[in-house]
């Protein structure tokens, strides 16, 4: 056994810096004690606390809340106009109002797609606000909820058309319409037949529809050009009765297509 502090000393000088893993265990449990220092004196020292003064806290500065910055839709990619007769009282102009202040102020960012019936559902209570007019129904003129959201839903298909969006579903009604030339109007049906687009463009879209005056615009803006180029659509009436709608951009390449059929 080492019996003194030099032993201890000379031992640590020969084995270095010893991990402590490797001590021997029988100087695990020996307390190192000072020569003038016994263990009673050791327990017996009083232990002193030395209390730091008390820093203030200052409350730090509020972080100001950042606000998104305001996007101005200046730049006007396309519109479609088209006319409606009669006063705005009657149901038929009542419900076309809902469905436009529905879908006006709509933005679209890019990526986004639309549904109309999700839209003009959500902001009339499922639908509960609209009244009885005038609709088609398997081909044959009928009244039914909602007569007259069509005029709506087919401008608005016809601007989107020339703003570039992406048609991702559409149908034509069982019978030609007269607000709207053949082969290019979009009927909707909540629950059954739906209009859809997407907004694949590089910058977000907004939908403006304005309804006064016997007439329907229905414009798409946009923060900046977004460059849709010069879009041209064309309706071909073919021999077996069809309305064959083409949309060609700006490079001659047709890019979407659609046909309508209408009954007698």
């Amino acid at each position: 056994m080492l019996k003194s502090v030099a032993d201890i000393l000379v031992l640590t000088m020969v084995a270095g810096n010893v991990p402590a893993t490797e001590v021997p265990a029988e100087y695990e449990t020996t307390p190192i004690i000072s020569e003038n220092t016994t263990t009673e004196q050791q327990q017996e020292e009083p232990f002193i606390i030395i209390e730091e003064p008390m820093t203030e806290l200052v409350p730090a500065e509020p972080v100001e809340e950042q606000k998104p910055k305001e996007i101005n839709f200046d730049y006007d990619i396309a519109s479609y106009t088209t006319k409606y007769t009669g006063a705005d009282s009657n149901n038929r102009n009542y419900n076309m109002h809902l469905a436009s202040d529905s879908i006006n102020g709509i933005i679209l960012q890019p990526g986004d797609s639309f549904s109309y019936n999700d839209v003009i559902l959500k902001n009339s209570h499922n639908g509960k606000d609209y009244k009885a007019a005038g609709i088609y129904s398997n081909g044959k003129a009928a009244t039914g909820i909602g007569g007259g959201i069509c005029q709506i839903s087919s401008t608005l298909y016809q601007a989107a058309l020339y703003s570039g969006m992406t048609i991702t579903e559409r149908r034509n009604h069982s019978l030609k319409v007269g607000y709207m030339p053949s082969g290019r109007d979009a009927t909707a049906s909540w629950g059954s037949i739906d209009f859809k687009f997407r907004n694949d463009l590089d910058v977000p879209v907004k939908i403006e529809s304005v309804m006064k005056n016997g007439t329907i615009k229905v414009r798409f803006l946009a923060p900046e050009n977004p460059n849709v180029g010069n879009i041209k659509i064309d309706v071909i009436y073919q021999a077996d009765g069809a309305y064959v709608l083409k949309r060609t951009r700006a490079d001659g390449k047709v890019d979407y297509t659609a046909t309508s059929r209408y009954g007698n």
